[in-house]
């Protein structure tokens, strides 16, 4: 189940499973922070052409939600890739952060963020080995399957048993709008060979893909058994989240975190 809150003007998205478990985690949708238009004004990526010190105050009113501070963040560059990076402690700001698409935990006092803008954000809780994860898929990091290199990180790494995570999936681009020419729509059909009538949708002369669906597979595939979907897509409802694909390229960003800080 989806749960929709609000805190201090700003509004954020939570799964209810994750909830109940105490964990800290939020899609933050785009109203309530202090950035300018075109990326009004919750952008969490100075990236875009936003300025540091509107995206830091943005940071600061998203961590002051859960009463985290902001210095127990560690946030990477997002590059489109599978590699997963395995987190001891928060970032040191004053140094490059490392590229890559996935961030595990079992740090209660580190925070995990990254930042979307139609690509698929997934969170991931083992609540036996008190791991906690967050990964970036676009339709790179989809066909790279990155799901899979992350379940099998939190395995390898940490002693996790795959049936025991549960992961969510949060708000992208839909199947209705993530449409793509054939060189894109290849490399899906060499990812998903045997799946491609659960994924692939053809409409006239276009194709589509399901992002979520894709998404999915891959975590099934890998063990994981309780897998849940928002399923709500950011070029729909641009009113709430920064879409790339629906604002043409000039938007925001919008953020995801997770913390087990003061679970039981």
């Amino acid at each position: 189940m989806t749960l929709v809150k609000e805190s201090n003007g700003l509004r954020y998205y939570q799964f209810e499973e994750f909830a109940k478990l105490g964990v800290k985690h939020g899609f933050f949708t785009r109203l309530g922070g202090v950035s300018p238009v075109p990326f009004h004004s919750l952008n969490m990526a100075t990236t875009v052409g936003d300025s540091n010190e509107n995206v830091l105050e943005n940071l600061n009113r998203m961590f002051q939600v859960f009463n985290l501070d902001l210095s127990t963040r560690y946030d990477g560059w997002q590059v489109h890739s599978s590699t997963t990076i395995c987190v001891k402690s928060s970032r040191d700001v004053r140094t490059r952060t490392i590229r890559g698409d996935a961030l595990l935990t079992d740090n209660p006092d580190v925070t995990l963020v990254m930042r979307f803008g139609d690509c698929v954000p997934v969170i991931l809780m083992d609540p036996i080995f008190r791991v906690a994860g967050i990964y970036h898929a676009g339709w790179k990091g989809t066909v790279k399957k990155i799901g899979k290199n992350v379940v099998e990180n939190m395995v390898k790494v940490y002693g996790c048993n795959p049936q025991n995570i549960i992961a969510g999936i949060g708000p992208s681009i839909g199947p209705d709008h993530f449409v793509v020419q054939q060189d894109v729509s290849d490399q899906f059909i060499k990812a998903f060979p045997k799946d491609l009538d659960k994924i692939q949708i053809r409409a006239g002369d276009e194709v589509r893909y399901n992002l979520w669906e894709a998404n999915e597979l891959t975590l099934s595939d890998a063990g994981v058994k309780t897998i849940k979907r928002m399923d709500i897509c950011t070029v729909c409802h641009k009113d709430e989240w920064f879409s790339h694909r629906g604002d043409h390229g000039k938007t925001g960003r919008f953020g995801v975190l997770i913390s087990m800080a003061g679970m039981e």
